[in-house]
């Protein structure tokens, strides 16, 4: 053994790459190679009492019980060369790919006892590798990104690079054109030949070259499109071998040029039809210009409005407003709109949302301001408060305004000595009702049942979904057993109703249980609900489809 390492160490010691022979068992090292000690910085003797994967990773765990693949392993179960990549440190601590190539040694009986590990570096491989692609990826970009087409032919006009601009410019896809059309047809008859003739020629940036070229190209409907052209002429080691052009599509920019001599009358177009109110207002606060919405608004149909003072638009106590929005105007907020109102010639007050903006002209500041009416939007706010108020399902009163509505009702009632009812509510069997027709189906029954709840009531009652299944009414001025007298009624209504389930309308029918409790002086809100809650529960105790008042109790009895 040892004179077989004698004889590997001045064979391996003039090689290169990192070289060890290890032990296919236990992983020692059992020799390396001077390049294997240099870069991993640990003496020769050092390294043999120590096993391969601690030295080049540090571990002490063999590579493939570290979720690495381990060529030594491999070459010794197998019997085969075995290949992979491993990251390594070396003495400075910098990372270094290698390419490990493990190959089994067979001893006379067969068996493999030592495989020999050649270690190559490949860390400027793999970072040229990386480079490439990084700039692969980045031309990749640039093409696919690019708004121009880019085109490359041949001398000969096959064109072998299409673009995605290309695709948008010409309507073609790379795969209908690539190999397929000549360059020479996506121009008009002749364009072909005058941009050879030009790129041949000096006086569009150099002979073989063409800078900001305009002409025409034909796209795949035959539609003509401007076009602005830089293109090159490719060559190698003397030789012309094809033609590299942008393309940039100009008809945007003639079309703006039309737009342009059409813009006044089209600024007095939008000008005068806006929806909004708007005002062209000097530095003195004098009105220059108003549109028909601004004499609309303010009730001044002619040209009265022009040589108005704007402060008397915005009314009496509002004398410094004009002063406070034409300095915000000048400030970085300017373009955001802030609220405020307007009186009309008739005196009628108008809430807005008013945009101002600061500019010059002639060497004169002036102001456009830009007023929208939002009397609908402030109805519509109320009505959202509304919504807020409300469960979305049932439309009734959302849990969280019963106590605001009943605390009222209650100092009314401590006010005036009279009393109040609260009924609890609750839909039998609701769970197995949900568990059978689904969530769709305990929606549909909800919303059914709040519309006979709302039907029922008297117009100063209030209802309430309590929560899930359960609702609550309040019912002014009315005693535990005048209560009785609407709870048995809508007791019968619902338990005659029928409800359409989906998904065929298939009709079924509820039964429910009420709980009636009598505000009491020295009640709290609480308490009044809590006993309207232990009647309900009574009535649910007592066999359901039934109607309970709290007074009736003779023990209150613990809700299960």
């Amino acid at each position: 053994m040892e004179k077989d390492l004698g004889f590997l160490s001045v064979i391996f010691d003039n090689i290169r790459e990192n070289i060890v022979v290890v032990d296919a068992e236990n992983y020692e090292i059992l020799h390396a190679n001077r390049s294997f000690v240099e870069s991993f910085g640990i003496p020769l003797e050092e390294s043999r009492k120590k096993r391969c994967h601690e030295v080049t990773h540090g571990n002490d765990k063999p590579c493939h019980e570290s979720g690495e693949e381990c060529p030594v392993r491999l070459a010794a179960e197998t019997g085969r060369v075995s290949k992979c990549v491993h990251v390594h440190k070396d003495t400075a601590g910098d990372s270094r790919t290698s390419r490990l190539t493990a190959y089994p040694i067979r001893e006379s009986d067969g068996t493999v006892r030592r495989v020999v590990e050649i270690s190559e570096d490949i860390t400027e491989e793999v970072r040229l590798q990386d480079e490439i692609r990084k700039k692969s990826e980045f031309l990749d970009n640039i093409l696919k990104n690019s708004p121009d087409g880019i085109i490359g032919n041949d001398p000969a006009g096959n064109i072998f690079l299409f673009n995605e601009g290309a695709e948008r410019i010409f309507g073609y896809t790379a795969a209908e054109v690539i190999g397929k059309i000549r360059a020479s047809a996506l121009y008009p008859p002749g364009g072909a030949r005058d941009v050879k003739e030009f790129i041949y020629a000096e006086g569009f940036g150099g002979c073989g070259r063409l800078q900001d070229f305009e002409t025409k190209i034909v796209t795949s409907t035959g539609k003509l499109i401007p076009i602005r052209l830089s293109c090159e002429l490719l060559n190698e080691d003397g030789r012309e071998i094809g033609t590299i052009g942008f393309f940039h599509d100009i008809s945007g920019r003639l079309a703006l040029q039309n737009h342009l001599a059409e813009s006044e009358a089209k600024f007095r177009t939008l000008f005068e039809t806006a929806s909004d109110a708007i005002l062209s207002i000097d530095g003195d606060g004098l009105i220059l210009m108003a549109n028909q919405a601004a004499k609309r608004a303010f009730e001044y149909p002619g040209h009265e409005i022009a040589g108005l003072d704007v402060r008397r638009l915005l009314g009496s106590g509002q004398e410094g407003t004009w002063e406070v929005l034409a300095r915000y105007a000048s400030c970085s907020e300017a373009g955001k709109y802030v609220e405020s109102s307007a009186v009309t010639r008739s005196g009628r007050k108008i809430p807005f949302h008013i945009s101002i903006s600061e500019g010059v002209s002639g060497g004169k500041k002036f102001y456009t301001v830009i007023m929208r009416d939002v009397s609908q939007i402030k109805a519509y706010e109320e009505n959202l408060q509304i919504l807020a108020n409300t469960d979305s399902l049932t439309r009734l009163y959302n849990r969280r305004q019963i106590y605001p509505i009943m605390q009222r009702e209650l100092d009314r009632a401590a006010r005036k000595k009279i009393s109040f009812s609260v009924l609890m509510i609750d839909i039998d069997h609701f769970k197995k009702f949900n568990d059978t027709y689904g969530h769709a189906g305990g929606d549909l029954l909800l919303a059914g049942f709040a519309d006979k709840m709302r039907s029922s009531l008297r117009q100063m009652d209030s209802a309430f979904r309590f929560g899930g299944e359960e609702f609550v009414a309040l019912l002014p001025e009315t005693t535990c057993r005048e209560a009785a007298v609407p709870a048995e009624r809508f007791r019968l209504l619902i338990a005659d109703s029928r409800f359409p389930m989906p998904p065929e309308g298939h009709l079924v029918s509820v039964t429910i249980s009420v709980g009636i409790a009598e505000y009491r002086g020295g009640d709290t809100l609480d308490d009044v609900i809590r006993h309207a809650d232990l009647a309900m529960y009574a009535a649910k105790n007592g066999g359901r489809n039934r109607v309970v008042g709290y007074d009736h109790l003779a023990k209150p009895e613990t809700p299960r």
